[in-house]
């Protein structure tokens, strides 16, 4: 291409790089994914959980035997919890971020069996592009065998 045709080809692929870069829109921060993720939980709002993590997330907890790899497994922990506390809840106490990572102390309420319970947790996060990517929550497991 030359004179007229080729500037204006120019042009018009240099908009186009700047209309595609000017509609992503950018990844929330860490932070507030961990916020999102928590008020999906009061919810029991299922897809919006397990949409919080990563394709290849690794969840640990201190009643897991193994580490849990992958949205499938963030589902069927969320099924579980809330098909076996119809009331569970939970409610942040401190929050905090750094970077890609969030710590976060916070309350599990409900009940099973009749009884009101509420479990102190404290979970570490790493947030990459958006999604939470680990999860590692560490509760007194009152000496409970692990679940696989």
């Amino acid at each position: 291409m030359n004179g007229i045709a080729g500037k204006t080809a120019c042009m018009l692929l240099a908009f186009g790089a700047l209309a595609s870069c000017a509609t992503t829109p950018p990844h929330p921060a860490p932070l507030d994914v961990v916020r999102a993720k928590f008020e999906a939980v009061n919810r029991h709002d299922l897809r919006a959980v397990v949409e919080s993590y990563a394709p290849q997330a690794r969840l640990m907890a201190s009643d897991f035997c193994a580490p849990r790899i992958g949205r499938s497994e963030v589902e069927r922990t969320y099924t579980a919890l809330f098909s076996s506390i119809a009331d569970l809840s939970v409610r942040l106490d401190h929050v905090l971020a750094d970077g890609n990572h969030v710590a976060v102390r916070f309350r599990v309420l409900g009940s099973a069996g009749g009884q009101r319970f509420e479990v102190p947790i404290a979970d570490f996060f790493e947030v990459r592009d958006g999604l939470i990517v680990y999860d590692l929550g560490v509760f007194d497991n009152a000496g409970r065998p692990c679940r696989q």
